[in-house]
């Protein structure tokens, strides 16, 4: 299928770049801190960076000393010295000529001590929690939960199907000391999506806000708003289409003066409004904007960072991931700036879901996606989770990162903590075959560059290998594989990786012929052998939805190895 460009974008063969690069000011560098696994001190950054039109290299700086080059638009820097502030910036090369440099960013190392909760994005299983924290809405001394969700109930002696709302009580905010919840409301013969509360300091009443339709269509598009009197009732404010304009995916954003947006997909998906709304949150009185115009996004929804409003979104999938782009203005009703991606070409297997601050004394951020694998027509064992990316945000430049693992600390947020040291990051890659039509040179795998208008290798033949040479022995912690993504036509590889010593004789690391993974593979390593070779053998490459052979839809956009040099 062809790729198909966005506003302020070219095609170039079946890479799409961003042709909006025209100066200095207008490329920024984000640096975030992180650790390694088992370890205490958070002394490594990653770099990241939007590549830009034509750039063949890149330089990367910290405190201005050169401290590495690579072709794509990642960068790790490994064992700083603790509690220091460093600087990074980047340059950028065109046929072995300075083209820019980038805004810098600054960043610290730390080391931590206390309790952190420990979360793993391969299934999101909590590995290691700390102690309960206060949770709700806390209304003067008292904290206040909310809920909306399907049940049955027994209306005038008839069983009927609909959404039940109620709050319950706390004085703690803790675990188990919730009273028993009570009923506020009952919806018969609704359907309610993407529901959300929020709690308006003005008003001092809860907010709900939900994609309305009638029960089992999806024609109504309606947008339903209404505010809660804790221990009291509901007022509903809207339950209609917003100033007319059909409503599916939807979300609210609270502006620092406490001005409410609604966010809404508009035009049976193919825009996105924003309305602002009334003192209350729930009457929409004016179209503030409309954005991404004929883009198809879902899941709206919007960061403020250092006055730079961020806007972010999937695209429309089904339940199977898609690559998350966003735009930045510096007024909600202003300018917006083309669609960028950011992450990988799959979101590192998710669909974008929202944003969020944690809070402590170091502010962090952190984009939430839904692995909706309970919903694949081959079912994910682990069912569907959330996986959390750290997130960085520059002069209108957002970057979100892969990690195993993540984090949380009451003083510094959440914590990156990467399963080993990149070990292919520029690593020679030799195929079995000749690249087939439409595919890059075969290093492109390993050239830390994996978002959807990467460049991505597919072979001649079938099956076919892919072997990389490390720079030295190393014991493999993890392997990640990102493969193409042709949104409605999801593929699965059936394939195995192996590593070897001498590049002759191979012992299989990973066996994944009966995989059913689309877009974006976490691979554990239990091998604790050192290798120097890993080759990966592509056998079959199947349509997820009838199991038909799909080559067609091939592509290795990266093949990325964690773990640690001997």
């Amino acid at each position: 299928m062809p790729a198909h460009s966005l506003p302020g974008q070219e095609t170039i063969g079946h890479s799409t770049v961003d042709t909006t690069f025209t100066a200095p000011n207008d490329w920024a560098v984000t640096a975030i801190p992180f650790k390694l696994y088992g370890e205490r001190q958070v002394n490594h950054v990653k770099i990241n960076w939007q590549p830009p039109k034509g750039i063949q290299s890149y330089k990367v700086y910290r405190n201005g000393q050169l401290i590495g080059e690579t072709q794509g638009n990642t960068y790790d820097d490994y064992d700083l010295k603790t509690d220091q502030t460093y600087t990074y910036r980047v340059d950028a090369y065109r046929e072995h000529q300075k083209a820019a440099s980038s805004a810098t960013q600054e960043t610290r190392t730390f080391t931590y001590s206390g309790e952190t909760a420990l979360y793993d994005n391969r299934n999101g299983r909590h590995l290691r929690t700390t102690p309960d924290k206060p949770s709700g809405f806390k209304i003067g001394k008292t904290y206040f939960s909310y809920r909306l969700h399907r049940t049955h109930k027994n209306l005038n002696g008839k069983e009927e199907n609909g959404w039940l709302l109620s709050e319950s009580e706390s004085k703690t905010g803790l675990k188990d000391s919730w009273s028993k919840p009570r009923e506020i409301a009952f919806y018969p013969g609704v359907n309610f999506e993407g529901i959300g509360f929020h709690y308006n300091k003005k008003t001092r009443k809860v907010v709900l806000s939900a994609h309305y339709e009638d029960q089992g269509g999806y024609t109504a598009a309606k947008i339903f708003l209404a505010q809660i009197t804790p221990k009291g009732g509901i007022e509903i404010g809207t339950m209609e289409r917003p100033l007319g304009h059909d409503s599916r995916d939807q979300s609210l954003f609270v502006d620092e003066d406490g001005t409410a947006y609604l966010l809404s997909a508009t035009n049976m998906n193919s825009d996105i409004n924003i309305y602002r709304l009334d003192e209350t949150w729930t009457k929409p009185v004016a179209l503030a904007n409309t954005i991404c115009k004929g883009q198809h996004r879902e899941t709206p929804s919007i960061l403020k960072k250092d006055g730079t409003y961020y806007f972010f979104s999937s695209k429309a999938s089904g339940w199977y991931p898609s690559q998350t782009m966003y735009a930045s203005a510096d007024r909600i009703d202003g300018k917006w700036s083309p669609l960028k991606e950011i992450g990988n070409n799959s979101t590192y297997g998710v669909q974008f879901n929202y944003v969020q601050q944690t809070a402590g004394t170091r502010e962090t951020l952190g984009l939430w996606g839904f692995h909706w694998g309970a919903q694949y027509h081959h079912r994910d064992p682990d069912g569907t989770f959330t996986r959390i990316s750290p997130a960085t945000f520059n002069r209108g430049y957002a970057s979100m990162n892969y990690f195993r693992f993540v984090e949380f600390h009451d003083q510094y947020g959440i914590i990156p903590v990467q399963n080993g040291r990149n070990l292919t990051l520029g690593a020679t890659v030799v195929p079995s075959h000749a690249p087939g039509d439409g595919s890059a040179a075969p290093d492109c795998i390993t050239d830390g560059s994996d978002m959807a208008s990467s460049p991505y290798f597919k072979s001649s033949h079938y099956p076919y290998s892919l072997t990389i040479e490390l720079p030295q022995p190393s014991r493999i912690s993890e392997i990640n594989l990102a493969t193409r993504l042709v949104n409605g036509s999801e593929t699965a590889y059936k394939y195995t990786i192996e590593g070897s010593m001498d590049g002759q004789e191979y012992q299989t690391l990973v066996d994944g012929r009966n995989s059913w993974t689309v877009g974006f593979h976490i691979l554990p390593v239990e091998d604790r052998s050192a290798y120097k070779f890993l080759r990966l053998n592509v056998f079959q490459i199947i349509n997820v939805h009838n199991n038909h052979p799909a080559t067609w839809a091939d592509g290795i956009y990266e093949f990325t190895a964690f773990g640690f040099p001997l």
